[in-house]
């Protein structure tokens, strides 16, 4: 086990925000967690799992335990008739999975194309894009409890999936090491999301995983900043799940809303409150600001500090629930929990 010591979360984040973590371990494989939890657990030290850091914000006091730096690595594939399983360690790349997937011809995952993260980060959030989420095709993961120390495997029914959630946001003792994911050889495209409908009709190939893929990167290129350049989290809060009678108030005060059923609600798209009804789309506060492309997208600008991003979001939440009555929730968690 190599240990680092004293290393900046600002480094290990896409925010670029958050003080230093007293340990960093890296963790290639079951072994490496297990030791890395027994050095934690023998210090009498707390232990958080951080994968590339892309939808997180650190704490500027830093982190005064153990950081397991999640890099299990390889894809395996398991063929079983029309389906085919993708068994991921969770260190990989998220978009790498899905490269894989669309090399392969294979369907489930197309839209997922280009959002940042590791592989294991991505059943904690349930991530989602353009009408399609995690829990859709996830088979289960497999998870060291760290409480018992036994090796469990979760199926889908039972990781607790809800939007932009999942029962391992709330119990962090279950760390991820590999997650399966079902997909099929015969698919049809899901494009019925206004940016994908928009490049069918501009003639862009919609035809296969492989084209969907670049094209959801060539739509996300254009909405969210480049984060080799910009602090950023991508979207930094949930898109808001109201009632059907809070979204016929909106209808009547600002006129069509843009809306989507489901399960509790209508989900209306927060960049069109903050855009259409607030006028935020570019708005900034000292370091921090939104994003002009996109303004669900949190910019923080200048080596802006984690209480600066978070005085933004605030102030931002409650600009929304002013105006609009709706208390919206972020998307972006705090590290450590």
């Amino acid at each position: 086990m190599i240990l680092r010591e004293n290393i900046l979360l600002k480094d290990l984040t896409t925010l670029r925000a958050g003080g230093a973590a007293r340990y960093v371990v890296e963790c290639t494989d079951e072994a490496s967690v297990r030791e890395a939890v027994a050095f934690a657990k023998e210090k009498d030290l707390p232990f958080a799992v951080l994968g590339q850091g892309s939808n997180v914000l650190a704490s500027d006091e830093g982190f005064p335990g153990v950081v397991l730096l999640m890099n299990i690595q390889g894809i395996e594939t398991k063929v079983e008739g029309d389906k085919v399983t993708l068994v991921s360690g969770s260190g990989v790349s998220w978009d790498s999975l899905v490269r894989e997937a669309a090399q392969k011809n294979l369907w489930g995952i197309e839209n997922l194309a280009g959002i940042p993260g590791t592989v294991g980060a991505a059943p904690v959030q349930n991530i989602g894009a353009y009408g399609m989420e995690i829990k859709e095709t996830l088979a289960w993961v497999e998870v060291l409890n760290t409480k018992t120390g036994n090796i469990e495997y979760i199926q889908n029914a039972d990781c607790g999936f809800g939007y932009r959630d999942s029962r391992f946001k709330h119990e962090p003792w279950l760390v991820i090491l590999r997650a399966a994911f079902t997909l099929s050889v015969k698919g049809e495209p899901r494009i019925g999301y206004a940016d994908l409908a928009r490049c069918k009709d501009e003639g862009v190939d919609l035809s296969s995983p492989l084209a969907i893929g670049e094209a959801v990167r060539t739509v996300r290129s254009k909405k969210f900043p480049d984060l080799a350049v910009e602090g950023t989290a991508g979207s930094f809060f949930k898109n808001p799940i109201v009632s059907h009678e809070k979204h016929a108030e909106l209808a009547q005060r600002y006129g069509a809303v843009p809306s989507f059923p489901v399960e509790g609600g209508i989900k209306i798209p927060l960049a069109f409150i903050l855009d259409r009804v607030l006028g935020l789309r570019g708005h900034s506060e000292g370091k921090v600001s939104l994003f002009g492309n996109q303004p669900l997208v949190l910019v923080a600008h200048d080596s802006a500090s984690a209480k600066e991003i978070d005085a933004f979001a605030h102030s931002i939440a409650k600009k929304v629930f002013v105006e609009t009555g709706i208390d919206i929730e972020r998307e972006v968690r705090h590290f450590p929990a």
